[in-house]
């Protein structure tokens, strides 16, 4: 009969500690829940925000609009290449320009529509000094050289 009776208060005195156990999980599986509904929520207004702005068309970066080539001179000095990048980014068809300079040769990098060959006859109209047929050195499809004297 004690062990009955043992058994008995053993049995009420864990399955307690289990319900207990048990309203715990329940409450990390409610959390888990809300934490699962509040990222499928904003996964939801961002791709709705998504299409929203694809209505007003998000203004293209350079780099990923256009053809991008390097014109590489050779012979000028910082306030040359400061006057012709000025140039360039008002000719026709460019959309953005990156100088660098180096005394030992400097670059632009230019973002345009088009092909190489069709930014040159843009750039010879709009620089025809520096970009005359004596003064290229090269080019390439998305390079171009410049060689001043």
């Amino acid at each position: 009969m004690k062990k009955i009776a043992i058994i008995c208060t053993a049995l009420l005195l864990f399955g307690f500690t289990e319900t207990k156990a048990q309203g715990i999980l329940d409450k990390i599986d409610r959390a888990s829940d809300k934490a699962d509904r509040a990222g499928r929520t904003a996964d939801k207004t961002k791709n709705t925000g998504d299409k929203i702005l694809g209505f007003f068309g998000k203004k293209k970066d350079g780099a990923s609009s256009g053809t991008k080539t390097t014109v590489k001179i050779s012979g000028v000095d910082f306030a040359g290449l400061k006057t012709l990048n000025e140039k360039l980014q008002s000719a026709k068809g460019i959309e953005s320009t990156k100088m660098k300079y180096s005394a030992s040769g400097s670059s632009i990098t230019l973002y345009h529509a088009g092909s190489t060959t069709d930014i040159l006859k843009s750039l010879q109209k709009s620089a025809p000094d520096i970009f005359a047929e004596k003064n290229i050195d090269g080019m390439d499809d998305g390079e171009i050289s410049i060689k001043l004297k």
